[in-house]
């Protein structure tokens, strides 16, 4: 994938979001870059980024949010979902501190255990993006 095209893929998931969010949330690493698109693409200001951590066999938010998300329309950005399950922790934290999260990703695997609510297609193979 070329920097072009992902940002021919970034249009296409803005054009699927509806309800624009107050605040766009990347989970580092891979969600980072998409986050700063689709932030840009829909005209957001706040964008924070989440640290998660694979411990065993589950995941750990290891990276507090400062700002105060309760009621705050959120959209947790992630670039592809293997098992989904860095999605499935960071959205539990974030509803914990009362925000509404919509999830969103480029795509998603046959084995991811969420559906997000934004996506391009299911892939059957990790892609890699320009900034690896």
């Amino acid at each position: 994938m070329t920097w072009d095209e992902l940002e021919s893929e970034a249009k296409i998931l803005v054009a699927k979001i509806t309800d624009p969010p107050d605040l766009v949330i990347g989970i580092a690493r891979g969600g980072v870059i998409p986050a700063v698109l689709l932030s840009n693409l829909l005209n957001v200001k706040d964008l924070l980024v989440l640290k998660v951590r694979k411990e065993g066999d589950g995941r750990k938010v290891v990276a507090e949010v400062v700002a105060d998300v309760t009621n705050k329309k959120v959209l947790l950005v992630e670039d592809m979902l293997e098992t989904g399950q860095s999605l499935i922790v960071t959205k539990a934290y974030l509803e914990s501190k009362g925000a509404s999260v919509k999830t969103v990703c480029l795509y998603t695997m046959p084995i991811t255990e969420i559906q997000p609510d934004f996506f391009i297609r299911e892939v059957q193979e990790v892609q890699k993006f320009p900034w690896e």
